[in-house]
């Protein structure tokens, strides 16, 4: 058995947490893996799993050499299916995290459209709004709206979604209806912040050809999406958030829009991912995908 095959054992061993688990998702027998596990360790020269009747686990050097086991393996699937030139060839597992908000309404719905072009690509998504540390957590290319911080990452936009001003009729019955970008100090809003120094997303609107940002007094103050869209539905106060997500309450006439003839920049969708020589047939699968994806909803997008 050679070491590449060796590698791919014992890493479905430590994804399944079990030897005979790992067998039957490989296709072989049990003894196969535990002589596998056997001639690593004694080529390696240390233990790098832990067994006992009822489970398995890793030692600290078997984490670190499941970490590089997989980024070899990820390798070498990425390299067969760039020079395969056949779509149906890629495979393996994705490692995606997305912002809460595009999973939701945008991406998560339209996924089984993805799996059906790339069955051979298992999935593993995660949702945050926050920053993650895509070496450190293994995750093949994250998803993310707006402006960058300066990163050793690559990243590459590949489209961008429209904002929208809106609010609840029972708050507009309460505190009336803003009929211009100055009426909106009169208000108070439902504010978005991210980071761990609570920074407020800016509201912005295109005034004579310039940007014009504002900020808006709190009603209430939330860092996550689904609480933002909860609290804006309960009435805090007037939202600008993006508009797939307010799409739907507005159309079920939960949500008004507001100030409908003032224009907002649109938010923009990047993928970022680890700087490799070359992007990851799985990745690039990925972002061409979403990139026609945002197209057909109508929305702007750059190639990738």
């Amino acid at each position: 058995m050679d070491v590449i095959e060796s590698m791919r054992i014992f890493v479905q061993v430590v994804d399944d947490s079990s030897f005979t688990r790992a067998a039957e998702a490989l296709g072989i027998h049990k003894p196969c893996i535990t002589k596998a596990i056997q001639n690593l360790e004694r080529q390696l020269g240390t233990r790098i799993l832990h067994r006992t009747t009822r489970k398995v686990g890793v030692t600290p050097e078997g984490e670190e050499f499941y970490r590089r086991c997989k980024s070899i393996l990820d390798e070498v699937s990425d390299t067969m299916a760039f020079f395969s030139g056949d779509d149906k060839s890629i495979d393996g597992k994705l490692r995606i995290d997305l912002p809460i908000t595009l999973a939701k309404y945008l991406i998560i719905p339209s996924l089984p459209e993805f799996n059906r072009l790339y069955p051979g690509i298992e999935l593993i998504i995660g949702t945050s709004d926050q920053a993650v540390d895509i070496v450190a957590e293994g995750i093949d290319c994250v998803v993310r709206l707006g402006e960058l911080p300066d990163s050793t990452l690559i990243a590459r936009r590949i489209g961008a979604v429209p904002m929208v001003t809106c609010a609840t009729p029972q708050y507009l019955e309460q505190y009336g209806s803003p009929e211009s970008i100055e009426d909106l100090a009169d208000h108070k809003a439902v504010n978005y912040f991210s980071g761990s120094n609570r920074k407020l997303m800016e509201w912005q609107f295109d005034v004579d050809g310039k940007t014009q940002s504002l900020r808006m007094r709190s009603a209430i103050m939330v860092n996550d999406t689904e609480a933002f869209v909860s609290c804006g539905l309960a009435g805090f106060g007037i939202m600008h958030g993006l508009r797939p997500t307010m799409q739907p309450y507005i159309d079920s006439g939960e949500l008004v829009q507001l100030l409908p003839e003032v224009v907002s920049p649109r938010k923009s969708i990047s993928i970022i991912y680890p700087d490799r020589r070359h992007l990851a047939p799985k990745v690039k699968a990925f972002a061409d995908w979403l990139s026609s994806l945002i197209n057909t909803q109508g929305y702007d997008c750059l190639s990738v």
